[in-house]
């Protein structure tokens, strides 16, 4: 028997907000959470490295223990902090579901590297002390093991690292394994925490951290003319999914139903992408059969539009394969306008504005997109949000390596 997999839960840790409803009110308002970084001194690093999308005002005691605050990396501690929101929003600590019938699920690309493995190693280098946390807290499966503990799930862990769409394919996992009846609940998202002087110098060397000469908050700017590459940010969103039959039973509200997810991939270069938006297509057409769906009967499309020359136009194309002269007709919306990109958490973060979207039947803005583009010539909510009839999004996700990935959610019952 297959069964309909559901979100009932959020929890996200972002640049415009910590919780659900101070993000969607950012979101909307097309508040910008980008700027200079606190967390390090930026000044001697060149321009294009003082630009950041940082979580600023998150306590860790908020969510977590003292003593286990000091041992534990900052990406962790988003997880944690998202997962419990999420568990907190659809009741599922006192839905009385056994502890081995749930499972975790979250995605990382930088993991504890940051505040855990680098300095540690540099304290190496200097002859000094090596912390006993750090072969605990560096591995990506740090964050999916802890949301377990607080969770209290004994069922089955995994951890997925596959760059920015880990987000979503941890929330894709769990909704088979939702759907196949391997579980009951499954907590699932993503969380990143890569802000530091030396990663902004190594997203740098490979040139795609945006050179915007102007304010901050106007660097990131999804499909516009005057793009020039990524703001780098920190986050976490994690959701709860669990089958449509639990969620009636204990009559817990659910934001959407998953409806289906397609991927595919370039296989051809690391950096490198297919501006002629085959694979995207690809990823998208296997999201439509999957639900069962025509291409007329997509609503919004949460989009990756990441800032990046090519990586906007090759979105904006696979968009246009796709859907034809519907293309023009749906919204398209790119939260990074306001978050900068976080990695992994970026693209369960757009599944929250998916949730939210059809929750409040509105659209969040594409901000700075001034002066149009060309080649990205589609309806990207410029600056202002509107509302919408929203009964089904689209939310695809673009990775390092050319991997897409693509999930259909629609309007709950």
């Amino acid at each position: 028997m297959k069964h309909q997999p559901v979100i009932t839960g959020l929890g996200i840790v972002s640049p415009i907000g910590i919780g659900v409803e101070k993000f969607w009110e950012a979101a909307l308002a097309g508040r910008s959470g980008i700027g200079r970084p606190t967390l390090f001194d930026s000044s001697k690093l060149p321009p294009e490295c003082r630009i950041v999308g940082e979580v600023r005002d998150f306590n860790p005691l908020e969510w977590m223990p003292a003593r286990e605050v000091k041992t534990t990396a900052r990406f962790s501690q988003f997880a944690v902090a998202a997962a419990r929101m999420a568990r907190t929003d659809s009741r599922l600590d006192t839905a009385g579901v056994p502890a081995d019938r749930v499972k975790v699920a979250i995605g990382t690309s930088i993991n504890g590297y940051i505040d855990v493995a680098q300095p540690n190693y540099e304290s190496f280098l200097r002859g000094g002390q090596i912390v006993p946390w750090g072969a605990l807290e560096f591995p990506a499966h740090a964050a999916t093991a802890h949301v377990a503990i607080h969770a209290g799930a004994t069922g089955q862990t995994t951890t997925f690292a596959t760059a920015c769409a880990a987000g979503l394919d941890a929330i894709g996992w769990a909704a088979e394994q939702i759907t196949e009846g391997n579980a009951t609940a499954v907590v699932a998202g993503a969380a990143e925490a890569p802000l530091s002087e030396f990663m902004l110098r190594v997203f740098q060397s490979v040139g795609v951290l945006s050179k915007w000469p102007g304010p901050p908050a106007e660097a990131c700017r999804p499909f516009d003319m005057l793009r020039s590459g990524l703001v780098l940010a920190e986050g976490a969103a994690v959701l709860t999914v669990e089958s449509q039959e639990l969620a009636q039973a204990r009559t817990a509200p659910a934001y959407a139903k998953i409806l289906g997810a397609g991927s595919a991939n370039e296989g051809a270069h690391l950096r490198k992408v297919d501006e002629t938006g085959d694979s995207v297509a690809r990823a998208i057409e296997g999201a439509l059969r999957s639900a069962g769906l025509a291409p007329r009967d997509i609503d919004l499309i949460c989009a990756h539009g990441n800032s990046m020359q090519d990586y906007d136009a090759a979105e904006t194309a696979g968009i246009k394969r796709v859907f034809g002269s519907h293309a023009w007709n749906m919204p398209v919306s790119s939260p990074k306008s306001m978050c900068g990109q976080a990695l992994a958490a970026s693209s369960a973060m757009q599944v929250v504005v998916a949730c939210l979207a059809l929750r409040n039947q509105a659209v969040p803005p594409t901000i700075n997109y001034e002066l149009p583009d060309p080649q990205c010539d589609l309806d990207y909510v410029p600056n202002f949000y509107r509302t919408a009839r929203v009964r089904t999004v689209l939310v695809h996700s673009h990775s390092l390596g050319g991997a897409h990935f693509a999930m259909i959610l629609g309007a709950p019952d």
